[in-house]
Parts: structure tokens; C-alpha cells; sequence
């Protein structure tokens, strides 16, 4: 049957079979079957359409986009509006509103009696009158039924719940609010007039920032900028005009209104009170801003800017321009799998207000592209960023009731603050010696713990106790002193088993030197708290720890906290610069006045998160802790982060900063956890980016790899004993072997075996259509259109190579085995996967299929499923990794009955869903289908299976797409990567493919 035909057959069969029925409501959309047709769906007995379009809602489900109900599925409005168009296709919601809107406004901005109306206009020109919002609908008649936009659903309800307000709830602020609303929707693509709001343009900043202009005396002067494009000079003619009240305020620069709520008032405030820098504090300003300006206010870390004629010096103040690498062209594009991967990095409300804010700085200086937590973020479309973080802090609130219920509120005398902490000067050299002879006097007795250690670990423990024994050589206020160090071996290989061996022993050795054993502290990310506490019990036949406390809210922080304290982040300094430490306000149950009820016993563990470091940090600066261990220490990469500035304030015998990645985007990461770790060690940040930043910034384009690979290797040195690091591929003992198999022969990375097998060869309708891509671009440089066109041909290519009909959801849909091979058939790749597959089937082995597409995971399930007659689940970025009310499983869950399950089995996942605390040595098999544009990341995939507890020899399979003439983009792509790979010898920064590297590779034959 030829693919015409195919098709035809579908759409023709389609129209016969079941869906889910949509209802609209006020709240969303609801998708609903008859009970017993979808408790079938829920056994995996449903087919065709209906099965895709449940593999969808379920996805929905697992990523918080869809609710479960008693026969089917809601999707919520603000959801519904921003599905991705493969989605809505499946589902099959209303089309698109083509027409346009106009608005009538009525009365002054300053008057209860503002109003504002809008009515659709159809294409055909005819004015709406009449219409309802049926939650993300728009209802023109019973009929017509259109599905919105979301530019269009956030004005449509904007509007409607103004016109609720009564007269006198509607101020100005309020009023402005709405204009604003409506405005940022035209921006975001809403055909709509506004009248005169047109040209006055209402502006709401998310940041205040500070820009300095030099003085002819030498002096500075400060004025707040808001990222509005209003010009500083502007700005500053008219601070005197600031028109303030009820908290709020408002500023009028040219054709702008620029409003102000509390807290940016504040921050406003906070710069005009402190506007003129004399020349004798200049060179300490630049140092340290935040001593003159409140960093929790005005934003310091990229919303800075000095205006100094020839002057570069500030520059070596802004943490953003560090050395990380070059724009990444997959989440430069214009697709909808880039900002579903937010909530893998984002785990707290802290780090959701920083990306926010990294958002807005990018999108001022034009940027497309965010790097944050080790991923490059696609911030091109607003709407879907937005989404994301709504949904992300909407999980963020539900999981953290009681720290939310908590939060004080602000009052005129009460500041949001942090520990203060002085600078350390370079002690490199001094400290360098110290570690180099450190070294345990005493034999450890492994006999004491549950589990002997692998050799590595034996070594790293060594290590660790030599720096420890060393710590307690010099006063606890002796910067010289040796404090920390950073176990930054590869995931895998036992961090969590190694410090907790350490503190076992480090207490031991304290209490044969008639030592206290203060309590230690462990910081983590939520989700591995229990893990912590699991390893705890795994690894010690009898506990050194008198008890463990998790100082966490619905755990115990209520017994530790003093009764109606709020968290401390927010103290009454009023005029102070510093507070003493008798006036600062405490929160936690610290010190011997509590005598039974302290938290900080003797021999206590307590394990906290990162963001209860951060809330409660006074109290916690307070406590005398024999060892400090940071897991996941990457959330302490940023300098000006609260719980950054918290960690470096604790005090410790000893603090461990354990990370498989001590640097994610740049060297200024790695400064940040030395820094932390060992004080002085690497210099101040000014030194340090003098040193080991600016070299890089500078070096000619064909020298830069080169003077990176340089600078690293130097940085390593720099740091000798106060880190460890080792890679699996080290072949550290205890270890099975792992052997990567790749499609692309000579590819250039000694190790890797080419496997004929899993090599390809497109044709037919992927071969035609892959070439039609090429001829296309060709013809249009040809006739001179711009560079930016290489981008949509680079993604059409990629989504090409792995199914030629990818781009048309309808092509994808399949009721059988036999259709599901057919259509899969169509891609050589995906048919070469399955033999690989058949040959893992054989040996009874699991496997892991790497892709980053959703509709390919999706299509992908139901296809396999098809095909071998087993379940099949989906980890993405957005899988659940805690437990909710509903019935869908956990990434846990999912993870834990993949594994029990007895022989072949298949898992489908984001190569981004392989984060913090996932681990699947069930499987030893992994396929990367579509590659990760970052070697580092595609390691770290692999590492999911690849680590402690795998017994079985590990199989990595990379197979490739081939053109019968040309170098295809699986071929090119392949052998970027492979001179991508970071040197183990060398602290360097990720290195990923660029588009420009991509698109010369394959456009210049």
C-alpha cells in the first residue's frame, strides 16, 4: 500500500472511531470517555486515535498540565491555551480565532469610573457585540467556538475580572495593571487596538537595577534602571517626580508609565537614598556593591551596568559574562521542547526568581537563549516560558504549605537579609602547602560499617580524612586554616557512602583526641533527603549519630522553630549597615538556653534543604558544626544567591562540597564552590576572573579552545588536593565494562567501536524530503536571503532524520502491529532502533531509549508497545518526582516496576529527565536516538545505568543516519560531538555544538 493510500485509509477510518469528548467549562477543558471505555485505555486495551490521544492527556497528566477525574482527563485553561500545535492537533481542539480585536476605553486611568472593553472582530470585518469566555474559549455563538490564544485568554480575562472590581477597588495602580496586561498581550501577538495605549506605553519591571555614571569629581552617581528601555539620563530627570502612595508608585519618562509595586518601590527607594558614591568609596563600591545597595532589592548580578569613559573595570564585576560557551542551536530554535525541561532544574522559589530574573536581563540585551542549571533554555516564545514557571511554582507552593503560610509580611523596618561575610584574600600558595602534606595519622577501621568501600573510595576516604585531621590544626577564625574540599567525583561512584564514612571516622579521631562531637550538617536537595537517610541505616552497622533530624516543614522543623517565628531572611536593620549579633532576630532553637529542645546536640545529624538553609540561615551561622557536607553543590554555584551567601557563612570543622559537576555553565561556578569550600584558595572573584576568565574573553575565535583547554589545566593545578575528581572511564575497579557502539565509522573518538549494524541509510520519502531540505536552503542563499535561515533548516533536517512525517501528528497513528511497523518503516533509523532492539529482546536485557522530543516519546510508546506487546513508560523532564493524590506513578514508581519487572523491557526518556538521584541499573542497555547537543549531558544520561550497583557489562548504542552521497546531520552531529569531550585533567566549561559549527558542516559541501 503506498503512503497516500495509508493515509487516506487512517483519516477515512478516523472519522469512525471513538475520541475523547471536550467539554468546555469555566476552568478549563475536560476530555471524557464512557467509564468502561476508559478503564480499557487505563489497561492498555485502547487503539488507534483514542490511544494516541490518551498517550497524550496521560503525558499531560505526569507533567502537571492534566488532572485526573473519575473518566478522563481536565486541562486546565491557562494550560489549554499554550498546548504546542502537534498536541492541540491530536486532541483535536477548536480551531484558532482569525479575526481581531478592538478595544473601547472609557474615563481616565486615575478614576474609579476606568473601564475597558474589547469585542472580536471576525475577518470579514463584523464587530462581536456579544460573546462569552468559556474558560481558554472564545464563544461567539453556540456554533462557533474558537480556541485562544494565550496572549488572548490572559487579555479576555484581564478584562473580565476588572470590569468584577467594584468602583471603588479600582485605583490607579490597579487600572495601569489592566493597561499593562493588555499591552504585554499585544506584544506577545494579540491582534488588538488600544487606542491611545498604543503609543503610551505602561511598563511593569520585574527587577530594579542600578546603573553608575562616573562624575567629573571622580564620584558616582546612581539611578535605578528598570529594563524598559527608558534612557538613564531620562530616568534621572524625573526620579524628582516619583509619585508615590498606598506602597505603590509611579514614574512618567517620555512616552512611558513606569509603575512600581511595593517591592520594586523599595528598591527604587534604596538606590535614590544611596545615589551619590563619594571618590574615596568608589574602588570599594565596585568591590562589593552589595555593602552600599541591598542585593535582595536592586539587582546586582546582571542589572548592573558602570557608564565610565574607557573603563572596563566594572566589567570584572558582573558574574554573567563569564566564559561559557557558545549558543546552543537546538534551544535556539523555534520549537516547543525546549522550556518543558525547566522543572528539572528548578527546585526552589529562590532558583525560580533568579532564572526569571536571568529571563528578563537576556531578553533586554536581545539574547534568545538562557543557560541555567547546566541547560541552555529556548526563551523565544514568552508564552511557553511563563507557563512553565507558573506551573513550577504552583508545584513549588503546593509542596512547601507550611513555609509559605510562614512568609512574614513586610513592614517599613524589616529587610530582607543575608549573613555578612568578609572577603578572603589569596592564600593560595600558603593553603596549597598545607594540603599537599596533609595526610591521617590513623589506620580506618572499615570493619565498623555495614559495607566495605570500593578501592576508589577507599582512596577518596583517605583523601577526605587527611584534609579533615588537617582542619583541626589552627583556631576555627583562622582563615589559613584548611576548611573544606570538593568531591567532585563523576555520578555514580558513591559521594553519599564516602562522606558518610568520613564523618564516621572524623568522629571516631575526635573522640580519641577528647574532641566534642559537634553535630554535622547535611544540605540537600529535597529529593534526596531520604536518600540520606536510607544510606545512613546502609551504611553503618552501628550509627555514630545520637538521632537524625530532618529540618524540613511536615517534618521537623516545627519542634526546632521558636513558636510564631517567622524565617529569618527578613531582619529590622533600619539604619544599620550590619547588625550585631545580639540584635538579630532567630528563629531556631540553637544554643544551651534550650537545653533538651536545641537543635544543635552533640552528635546530631540534621539534614535540611538548600532553601531552609537560606530561611533560616542566622540561626543555622550560629551552630558550631563539626562537618558540613553540601550534596548537589551546583545549587551553591551562584554567588549571589541567598543560600550561596548562607553556606559560606556556616561554621564547620569541615565542609565537603560533593558535585559530578563543579562546573555546569562557567568558571565562575567553580570559583563559587572553592570559595565556599576553601576561602582564598582561588583569590577573590575579581583576581580570579583577572587570572582565569579574561585570558579565555580575550583569545582570538581559532585560539579559544586551545587557551580553555590551557586555562583549565592550570585551574586544576591551582587547586591540587582540595579536589578530587574521577571519572568512571578511568575503569575504577568494581566497575563492569561498558562498550559504546556507534553507526559512524572513523568518527574520531578512540574507544568507541563502529557497529555496522546500527549504521542507516535514509530513502524513499526521508530521502526526498531530506534533500528537498538541502536544495531548499541552497536556492535561497542563493538568492541572497539572510543567515538566520539555516536554523529552521538545521531542525527541519534533525526531525527529518528521525521520521520524515514527524511534523504532521495525523501521519503518526497507528491501530496495529503491522501499521505501527509500516509507519515506524518509514524512518531507516527508527527501523534500524527496533533490530537493536530485537537483538536486546534476545539477550533479556532493558533498555533505555534517549529522545528529547515529546511527540517522538509519544509516538514512540505507542508504536513499541505495538510492536512487542509490552508497557511502556515516558521520563521526561516534567514525570513527577514526588507523590501526589492522583493514580499516576512517580519517576520512583515508574523506575521501581521497570526494574522489577522480569526480563526485556523498555523505558523512553529525556536525556534531561537523567537528573539528581535517578538511578536505573536495571537496565544496562541505552540508545541514544537523538543525541544531546552536550557531551557532558549525554554522559551523564548514560551514568543512569552506568554507575555503583550495575553488574551487568553496559551497552551504549549511537546509531546513525547516513545520506547515499552526502555527509548527513547524524554523521556531522556525531563527529562534533566526539571532539567535544571534556579532558579529565583539566577544569574546563561544557562544551557544546554550536549552530554556526553545525550549519558549516553540513551547508559548505
Amino acid at each position: 500500500m503506498s503512503l497516500t493510500n495509508f493515509i487516506k485509509k487512517i483519516i477515512a477510518k478516523d472519522r469512525n472511531e471513538r475520541r475523547f469528548a471536550q467539554i468546555a467549562d469555566q476552568e478549563g477543558l475536560n476530555f471524557v470517555l464512557p467509564k468502561d471505555i476508559f478503564e480499557a485505555c487505563e489497561n492498555g486495551q485502547g487503539s488507534g486515535w483514542l490511544l494516541h490521544q490518551y498517550v497524550c492527556l496521560k503525558m499531560m497528566e505526569e507533567q502537571g498540565m492534566a488532572l485526573r477525574i473519575a473518566n478522563g482527563f481536565t486541562i486546565p485553561s491557562d494550560f489549554a491555551v499554550r498546548l504546542e500545535p502537534d498536541a492541540a492537533d491530536l486532541l483535536e481542539l477548536p480551531p484558532p480565532f482569525k479575526g481581531r480585536f478592538d478595544s473601547r476605553v472609557t474615563g481616565q486611568t486615575g478614576q474609579s469610573a476606568f473601564s475597558v472593553q474589547i469585542n472580536p472582530v471576525l475577518p470579514t470585518g463584523e464587530r462581536v457585540p456579544v460573546y462569552k469566555l468559556k474558560g481558554p474559549c472564545l464563544q461567539l455563538s453556540p456554533q462557533e467556538c474558537f480556541l485562544l490564544s494565550a496572549a488572548e485568554w490572559q487579555a479576555l480575562k484581564a478584562v473580565d475580572e476588572h470590569q468584577r472590581l467594584a468602583p471603588e477597588e479600582k485605583t490607579e495602580h490597579l487600572n495601569l495593571d489592566l493597561v499593562g496586561k493588555l499591552q504585554a498581550s499585544q506584544e506577545h501577538g494579540m491582534p488588538i487596538d488600544l487606542s491611545h495605549f498604543n503609543i503610551l506605553k505602561v511598563s511593569q519591571p520585574e527587577k530594579v537595577g542600578v546603573t553608575a555614571t562616573e562624575q567629573p569629581d571622580g564620584s558616582l552617581v546612581l539611578v535605578p534602571s528598570f529594563g524598559t528601555g527608558a534612557a538613564t539620563d531620562d530616568i534621572q530627570s524625573r526620579l524628582g517626580q516619583l509619585n508615590q502612595a498606598n506602597g505603590l508608585g509611579t514614574l512618567r519618562v517620555r512616552d512611558q508609565i513606569i509603575v512600581l509595586d511595593e517591592t520594586r518601590l523599595k528598591a527604587t527607594q534604596e538606590i535614590i537614598s544611596n545615589r551619590r558614591i563619594p571618590k574615596s568609596q568608589v574602588q570599594a563600591f565596585l568591590k562589593t556593591p552589595s555593602a552600599f545597595l541591598d542585593a535582595s532589592l536592586v539587582d546586582l548580578e546582571t542589572g548592573f551596568s558602570l557608564r565610565v569613559k574607557g573603563a572596563t573595570r566594572f566589567q570584572f564585576m558582573q558574574f554573567g559574562e563569564t566564559d561559557t560557551s557558545g549558543i546552543d542551536w537546538f534551544f535556539s530554535s523555534k520549537s516547543a521542547e525546549d522550556a518543558e525541561e525547566l522543572k528539572a532544574v528548578i527546585g526552589s522559589k529562590e532558583e525560580l526568581e533568579e532564572f526569571r530574573k536571568k529571563v528578563e536581563i537576556a531578553r533586554q540585551q536581545g539574547a534568545e537563549v538562557v543557560a541555567f542549571g547546566g541547560k541552555l533554555i529556548d526563551i523565544s516564545f514568552p508564552e511557553k516560558i511563563e507557563k512553565e514557571c507558573a506551573a513550577i511554582e504552583r508545584t513549588l507552593n503546593r509542596f512547601h504549605p507550611e513555609e509559605k503560610r510562614s512568609l512574614p509580611t513586610e513592614s517599613d523596618t524589616e529587610e530582607r537579609s543575608t549573613v555578612f561575610l568578609e572577603e578572603v584574600e589569596d592564600l593560595g600558595p600558603e593553603l596549597l602547602k598545607k594540603a599537599e602534606s596533609s595526610s591521617y595519622p590513623r589506620a580506618i577501621d572499615y570493619s565498623v560499617f555495614s559495607r566495605s568501600p570500593f578501592p576508589h573510595q577507599a582512596q577518596g576516604i583517605e583523601w577526605m580524612m587527611g584534609l579533615m585531621h588537617s582542619s583541626l590544626q589552627g583556631e576555627s577564625d583562622d582563615v589559613q586554616r584548611i576548611q573544606g574540599a570538593l568531591l567532585a567525583d563523576d555520578m555514580g561512584l558513591g559521594k553519599t557512602y564516602m562522606a558518610l564514612v568520613g564523618i564516621g571516622e572524623f568522629y571516631s579521631h575526635l573522640r580519641a583526641s577528647s574532641l566534642t562531637e559537634k553535630p554535622v550538617l547535611v544540605i540537600a536537595p529535597l529529593s534526596l533527603l531520604e536518600n540520606w537517610e536510607d544510606e545512613v541505616a546502609q551504611t553503618f552497622a552501628k550509627s555514630p549519630f545520637r538521632d537524625i533530624v530532618v529540618l524540613q516543614a511536615g517534618r521537623d522543623l516545627k519542634r526546632f522553630k521558636i513558636a510564631g517565628a517567622p524565617p529569618e531572611i527578613r531582619q529590622r536593620l533600619a539604619d544599620e549597615d550590619v547588625l550585631p549579633e545580639d540584635a538579630i532576630r532567630y528563629a531556631l532553637k540553637v544554643g544551651g538556653a534550650y537545653g533538651a529542645e536545641r537543635l544543635d546536640m552533640p552528635k546530631r545529624l540534621v539534614l535540611s534543604t538548600y532553601q531552609t538553609l537560606r530561611d533560616y540561615q542566622f540561626s543555622l551561622c550560629r551552630v558550631d558544626w563539626s562537618v558540613v557536607v553540601f550534596d548537589e553543590a551546583q545549587n551553591i554555584k551562584n554567588p549571589n544567591a541567598l543560600q550561596t551567601r548562607a553556606a559560606k557563612g556556616l561554621k564547620a570543622y569541615f565542609k565537603l562540597l560533593a558535585t559530578g559537576t563543579p562546573v555546569e555553565n562557567s568558571l565562575s561556578d567553580f570559583w563559587c564552590l572553592m570559595d565556599t569550600a576553601q576561602p582564598g584558595l582561588l583569590g577573590t572573584w575579581p583576581d580570579f576572573r583577572e587570572e582565569y576568565v579574561k585570558p579565555i574573553n580575550q583569545a582570538p575565535p581559532d585560539e579559544t579552545d586551545n587557551v580553555r583547554l590551557d586555562v583549565g589545566k592550570k585551574l586544576r593545578q591551582d587547586v591540587g588536593p582540595f579536589m578530587l575528581r574521577r571519572l568512571k572511564e578511568d575503569h575504577i575497579e568494581g566497575l563492569p565494562e561498558k562498550r559504546v557502539f556507534t553507526g559512524v565509522p572513523n568518527n574520531g573518538f578512540g574507544g568507541w567501536a563502529f557497529k555496522p549494524e546500527i549504521k542507516s541509510v535514509m530513502r524513499g520519502h526521508q530521502l526526498s524530503r531530506y534533500d528537498e531540505i538541502i536544495d531548499g536552503y541552497s536556492q535561497q542563499r542563493m538568492e541572497g536571503q539572510g543567515r538566520g535561515l539555516a536554523l529552521g533548516s538545521l531542525m527541519q533536517l534533525r526531525e527529518v532524520s528521525l521520521h520524515p512525517s514527524l511534523a504532521d501528528v495525523k501521519k503518526l497513528v497507528t491501530s496495529s502491529k503491522n501499521e505501527a511497523l509500516q509507519v515506524l518503516g518509514q524512518s531507516a533509523k527508527l527501523e534500524n532502533v527496533v533490530s537493536i532492539l530485537e537483538e536486546i529482546k534476545s539477550r533479556r536485557e532493558k533498555v533505555i531509549i534517549f529522545a528529547m522530543t515529546k511527540k517522538l516519546q509519544r509516538a514512540l510508546k505507542v508504536w513499541l508497545e505495538q510492536i512487542f506487546g509490552i508497557r511502556i513508560d515516558i521520563i521526561n523532564g516534567d514525570t513527577q518526582a514526588v507523590a501526589s493524590k492522583g493514580k499516576s506513578l512517580t519517576r520512583k514508581g515508574i523506575i521501581s516496576e521497570f526494574e522489577d519487572a522480569s526480563g526485556f523491557g523498555i523505558i523512553i526518556m529525556s536525556p534531561i529527565a537523567a537528573g539528581v538521584g535517578l538511578t536505573i541499573v536495571g537496565a544496562n542497555n541505552v540508545i541514544h536516538l537523538e543525541r544531546h547537543w552536550n557531551p557532558a549531558k549525554e554522559s551523564q544520561a548514560t551514568d543512569r545505568i552506568y554507575r555503583i550497583g550495575q553488574k551487568k557489562d553496559v551497552n551504549i548504542y549511537l546509531p546513525a543516519l547516513h545520506h547515499p552521497k552526502l555527509s548527513s546531520f547524524d554523521v556531522n552531529l556525531d563527529r562534533l560531538l566526539s571532539k567535544k569531550i571534556n579532558l579529565k585533567d583539566a577544569v574546563v566549561t561544557p562544551q557544546i555544538v554550536t549552530q554556526e559549527e553545525l550549519e558549516e558542516s553540513l551547508f559548505s559541501h
